[in-house]
């Protein structure tokens, strides 16, 4: 028996590398997991949770129902913020142009300057 054990911990018969990549491994997929729970429990589960409880008393949380409102959500609040931003930034176009003393030309989208 002793020596069965005294040659398990010879060096050329541990396989560091191995065990040192199981152990990374294994981290890292634990704490992308907890990560991926946290994100879709809280920001996809949670506002569509919301969103169905005020239609129904008896909504489940953990529902396909739940999970679509939320990803519906967020489509539609990602779109949002696109054609928002895309509406701000024409606007902050135009003001500069016509703060430059220029004149906007809406049908080509342009600032023309007047030559002095």
């Amino acid at each position: 028996m002793l020596r069965a054990l005294s040659g398990f911990y010879q060096g050329d018969d541990v396989p560091v590398g191995e065990i040192a990549g199981e152990i990374i491994g294994g981290t890292f997929r634990f704490i992308v997991r907890v990560l991926a729970e946290i994100v879709f429990e809280i920001c996809v589960k949670g506002p569509g949770y919301l969103a169905c409880r005020p239609f129904s008393r008896n909504v489940n949380p953990d529902s396909a129902l739940v999970v679509l409102v939320g990803f519906i959500g967020w489509s539609f609040l990602l779109c949002a913020f696109y054609f928002g931003y895309e509406f701000v930034s024409i606007q902050i176009e135009i003001d500069r142009c016509l703060d430059s003393g220029g004149s906007y030309n809406y049908e080509i989208g342009q600032c023309i300057q007047s030559g002095a």
